[in-house]
């Protein structure tokens, strides 16, 4: 059946607003027109009446029919923004976070103002699609960063947005958990990380297109120990952040003032609690 681009537009919107609001869904169909069809919202207004190539309509539809099984759009389309940058995603990596690209400019907020010469050495823990490594290396061109994940796959995606980004970082597959490797480190000016920090009892407040399709493992923490991966990493960043250095989590909300004890605890200076935009206590900054 051939579809005028405008008759095709108005069908995916239908379609969707049975699982999600007008504004998500329009959002949603823009995003399809771009990725397929390289049609920008100007640009499908002023060739409303063009038909579409039927090749174009299969391609459309079959990322339709995954949007309606509640599969993320960043997964069907295989792309996600960050930092007006674009990172290949899929369900090997979580989807970047606007909470997260917020902790990105704040530590680039805290860093504008050095002096150039010496390079920052920096550590990100648990990097996901790499887009918070691959971020700094972006805006701090004088930096050696180095980045571990414990998945495979999700480091196989990282390298491939390293490539794609033009930015150099040095992935490492370990598992922080393990301190043996921990020795093996060099130290470091700025350790970040955006570790798995929701409880298993928080699902049910979760949405489907989460819980279904993104990784569990970077997602989830057991109930009992909700901040295992926080505690370790602030004890290996005593061990291995420069005197003065920081150290930035994104948290879980419900977390803030139990981790900055365990900061201060574990001899860190200065621990803030800092809020996002949407006013929840979202990220944790500790200098030593």
């Amino acid at each position: 059946m051939a579809y005028s681009t405008n008759d095709y537009y108005k069908s995916i919107v239908l379609k969707l607003k049975a699982l999600y609001t007008y504004e998500e869904a329009r959002a949603m169909a823009d995003r399809l027109f771009g990725h397929y069809l390289n049609l920008s919202p100007a640009k499908r207004v002023l060739s409303a009446n063009t038909l579409l190539e039927a090749d174009k309509i299969i391609l459309m539809d079959e990322a339709l029919d995954k949007l309606l099984r509640n599969v993320p759009l960043q997964y069907v389309i295989g792309e996600a923004f960050f930092m007006d940058m674009v990172f290949i995603v899929n369900s090997s990596v979580l989807i970047p976070r606007p909470e997260t690209e917020e902790m990105v400019s704040l530590i680039l907020k805290q860093y504008s103002g050095r002096k150039t010469g010496n390079k920052l050495n920096i550590l990100d823990i648990g990097t996901g699609s790499g887009c918070i490594p691959i971020a700094l290396k972006r805006y701090i061109l004088e930096s050696n960063i180095s980045s571990i994940d414990v998945s495979k796959e999700a480091l196989i995606v990282a390298t491939a947005n390293a490539s794609n980004n033009k930015v150099e970082i040095n992935f490492i597959e370990a598992d922080i958990l393990d301190k043996t490797y921990w020795s093996s480190l060099p130290e470091f000016d700025l350790i970040v990380s955006n570790p798995p920090y929701v409880t298993n009892a928080e699902k049910a407040q979760m949405q489907l297109n989460v819980i279904d399709h993104e990784p569990h493992v970077a997602l989830f923490v057991p109930d009992d120990d909700p901040l295992i991966f926080y505690r370790e990493i602030i004890a290996l960043a005593k061990f291995k952040l420069h005197e003065a250095g920081s150290l930035w989590f994104e948290i879980n909300e419900m977390f803030g003032n139990e981790l900055r004890d365990i900061a201060l605890n574990q001899g860190f200076k200065e621990v803030n609690i800092i809020f996002d935009f949407r006013g929840k206590s979202r990220f944790l900054q500790c200098l030593k």
